[in-house]
């Protein structure tokens, strides 16, 4: 686990690399051809400011890539176009910023695949469960066209796609018994988002699904008006969910990014050289909030054996039976919000990128 997420740090470190290089080169070459002679030069005089809202601690995966992002910008703008990060929701629920964006009254949020939903049901495609086994495989396809596609459809909607921020694969606490079947969820009272899909999935599993909002999550389970929940790794620690669960299921059975989403209209009044390096720091900041998941998941997990939670790993055999109960359910689901076509397309360019990596 541990080599295997090592050879995934090293390759993604490689990839920003890669981009720092090719970003500097054209920052350089950017008034001109190939030597940056011959052009008119693009007035960059005005200074700009973009406000950034996250529901996610300043220590979470994703907002420390929203760091890296802000210090790229800032640095490649000559500080032309200022950063500012509001973390831990100070800036309101992701549905709320969401808002804010899609009306202009703020620049970026970065909101989990539900609020965007509700724009665009181009997204519910990413709620099929059990649709990747690895990070590797998410990130090849969202790296892909089929992530773009999707980033590029919010247009229709005022706002535009930067890039898909790491939240992680989606695992399972209960404080009864951990999961190591199907049979296990049964009759449980689990907390999901208030996702249709979501849902969808554990009632097939035989769960009893309640969304309750992540804000009060921890006083939903410390007063077992929920006895389990669903969210990925760094939430558990992150929301210390540890003191009111005894067991981690590692279930793996959905792959959570957060869409980092800018207003059309802002991203547009940006010089088209700052639209540039504003589209590599958020491809940067993305690559640097998968490093650090990938690299805190085995800490994490370590420490919270330390706290007391007993971990378990869904066996290969249980989890295609899961697979086999409650992806059809969610394809049905969600080909009647977005038609059987969108869906199948989707499958198949899945299974067109995935085969790419086979030999991998």
């Amino acid at each position: 686990m541990k080599m295997k997420k090592m050879r995934l740090l090293i390759t993604g470190l490689l990839a920003v690399s890669m981009i720092a290089t090719m970003a500097g080169c054209k920052r350089t070459n950017s008034s001109g051809g190939a030597n940056g002679e011959g052009a008119v030069e693009e007035d960059v005089s005005g200074s700009y400011t973009i406000r950034i809202a996250c529901e996610n601690s300043e220590t979470y995966p994703s907002t420390l890539g929203l760091q890296v992002m802000k210090e790229y910008i800032e640095k490649q703008t000559d500080g032309n176009v200022k950063v500012n990060i509001y973390a831990g929701g100070q800036m309101g629920g992701e549905e709320e910023t969401l808002e804010q964006v899609a009306q202009g009254s703020l620049e970026m949020a970065v909101a989990s695949f539900a609020p965007v939903v509700s724009y665009d049901s181009e997204f519910e495609v990413l709620d099929i469960p059990f649709v990747y086994n690895s990070y590797q495989e998410a990130w090849m396809v969202l790296d892909s066209h089929v992530g773009t596609d999707l980033l590029d459809s919010l247009q229709d909607y005022g706002m535009i796609g930067m890039a898909f921020m790491e939240n992680g694969f989606r695992q399972v606490t209960t404080n009864s018994s951990p999961v190591e079947s199907a049979a296990d969820l049964k009759g449980v009272k689990i907390r999901t988002m208030q996702n249709n899909n979501h849902m969808a999935a554990f009632s097939a599993l035989g769960a009893n699904p309640t969304p309750v909002s992540f804000s009060e999550l921890y006083m939903a389970l410390s007063q077992n008006t929920v006895d389990a929940q669903e969210n990925p790794i760094a939430n558990v620690t992150d929301k210390k969910l540890y003191e009111v669960q005894k067991y981690l299921s590692i279930t793996n059975h959905i792959y959570d990014a957060m869409p980092l989403i800018c207003n059309l209209d802002f991203f547009e009044s940006l010089p088209g050289k700052y639209q540039g390096i504003v589209k590599t720091g958020a491809v940067l900041g993305m690559e640097y909030s998968r490093f650090c998941n990938a690299e805190r998941e085995d800490l994490i997990l370590e420490e919270l054996e330390g706290y007391g939670m007993q971990i378990n790993e869904v066996e290969a055999g249980a989890r295609d039976e899961m697979k086999e109960t409650a992806q059809p359910v969610v394809i049905e689901d969600v080909s009647s919000d977005i038609g059987q076509d969108k869906v199948d397309q989707y499958l198949k360019d899945v299974e067109d990128v995935l085969n790419q990596i086979k030999d991998y």
